[in-house]
């Protein structure tokens, strides 16, 4: 036989050798890709997400168009005219948002910090008064009553809600407190009913902090329309947004009035220099900016909520995952931010900050707690050893406030507690998919999470 001519059996044999080695790459390469899947992509394996999240803020052609015509018309803030009048885009801005939410008058601002403020000077806290307020909130809450020289004080959160627990908000009340200040953290709205029972018991003012709360509603009324008055705010991140701005809506004229006066320089609406006031004044472009996005902001609120119900349901199958609840009557959420608490005893113990890293390497993004126990905050204790305060307070009463100082619950939150922004809840189905599997897999292989 010539050596170039092959057997038939030398030829099954040199076929089956290279199928046994094509077949042994392909179950190699499947438990390659097996295996990278089933590893957290923080250790090198392949990440849940690989798209970004959707951009914000959103910037559009009606957007531009207003922004240039506030430019090229020269009238870049409201003159006393203007607001008589309600025109200019700051004034319709004010009739447009006012009609939204359901109050009588809306007035602009130059942030929700500054809104707030003048609110709580609106109703009549003064230096030595007491405010209801949240300790699960952006500092901006808690600076504006003490602006007013008046002391902060913290119920706890409902850790199922993570908003102020009606239920501890009466002990609180003494002689010394003027306002309760509710913050619909998350744009999820308070419990406003038992809420403004004890308000009404008391004969205490309700200044609400809705910033992050524009159009949710609660047993059919929008949130800032509860209270005395209601405060928003338009920071870049907000649901609505234009850089800085805010604003305070009300039902009451003579509160309105007083809100005006306060932010105008201390000028009231006829002109005359009637108070000591600032200048809080919302300019022509943040409200130029504002106005195109009221055209689309109900149906994006629909968006956000159909997005947040479908992943609650999905987060409801890993353990560990506690999501934010919504208390009855909820019709409607902002979802400024969507919290849930990481309950670490589920995940072999493995501390938050791991968790998180993990879970950004599955390339899903998130914020945690605004500041981990607000209410213990140097800022409060500087506040407190100030020269206006020692002045104001007798040195009993702040050793009182500093004993009773202690929100456990919301100690408990600050440890557990976790957000995804607003506007991963613009990305639909896929997106919520996205973020459940990431947690689902961090869960399944968690043992992981001690190398991480």
């Amino acid at each position: 036989m010539s050596q170039n001519n092959v057997s038939r059996r030398g030829f099954i044999r040199s076929a089956s050798a290279g199928a046994a080695a094509v077949t042994a790459g392909v179950v190699g390469a499947y438990g390659s890709s097996a295996e990278k899947a089933n590893t957290l992509a923080v250790l090198g394996g392949t990440p849940v997400r690989k798209e970004p999240f959707p951009v914000w803020p959103q910037t559009t052609a009606e957007i531009e168009k207003s922004l240039v015509a506030a430019f090229r018309s020269r009238k870049w803030g409201r003159t006393l005219g203007e607001r008589r009048h309600g025109s200019g885009q700051v004034g319709q801005f004010e009739k447009r948002f006012a009609e939204m939410v359901g109050a009588k008058h809306c007035l602009g601002t130059g942030s929700g910090t500054q809104s707030l403020h003048t609110a709580l000077h609106a109703v009549g806290v003064e230096a030595g008064d007491e405010v209801l307020v949240a300790p699960c909130t952006y500092l901006a809450s808690i600076q504006a009553v003490l602006m007013c020289n008046a002391l902060p004080v913290f119920v706890d959160v409902d850790l199922d809600t993570f908003q102020m627990d009606p239920n501890k908000i009466e002990p609180l009340v003494n002689e010394n407190t003027r306002a309760i200040e509710p913050v619909h953290i998350g744009g999820i709205p308070c419990d406003m009913e038992p809420l403004m029972a004890v308000a009404a018991k008391h004969n205490l003012k309700v200044v609400e902090d809705a910033a992050q709360a524009h159009l949710a509603e609660y047993k059919g009324k929008k949130c800032g329309t509860f209270g005395d008055l209601g405060c928003f705010s338009f920071q870049t991140s907000k649901v609505i947004a234009c850089g800085e701005g805010g604003a305070i809506v009300g039902d009451d004229g003579e509160l309105m009035e007083k809100c005006y006066t306060f932010h105008n320089i201390g000028l009231s609406s006829d002109g005359k220099g009637a108070a000591v006031g600032t200048k809080y004044r919302m300019h022509e472009f943040e409200a130029a900016v504002l106005n195109p996005q009221l055209a689309t902001l109900a149906e994006q609120t629909k968006a956000r909520n159909e997005s947040a119900a479908y992943l609650a349901k999905r987060l409801e199958e890993i353990p560990g995952i506690k999501p934010q609840k919504l208390y009855d009557g909820v019709s409607q959420a902002a979802y400024y931010i969507y919290g849930f608490r990481y309950q670490k005893e589920h995940f072999n113990d493995a501390p938050k900050e791991k968790f998180l890293r993990a879970l950004r390497g599955e390339g899903i993004r998130f914020t945690t707690m605004y500041f981990d126990e607000l209410n213990k905050q140097p800022f409060i204790e500087n506040t407190l050893n100030s020269r206006t305060f020692q002045k104001i307070f007798p040195k009993e009463r702040l050793r009182q406030y500093r004993e009773q100082n202690h929100c456990p619950s919301n100690d408990q939150l600050s440890a557990e507690g976790v957000w995804l922004p607003q506007y991963a809840f613009l990305g639909g189905k896929e997106l919520m998919d996205d973020i459940a599997d990431a947690m689902a897999k961090i869960h399944e292989n968690r043992e992981q999470l001690a190398r991480v």
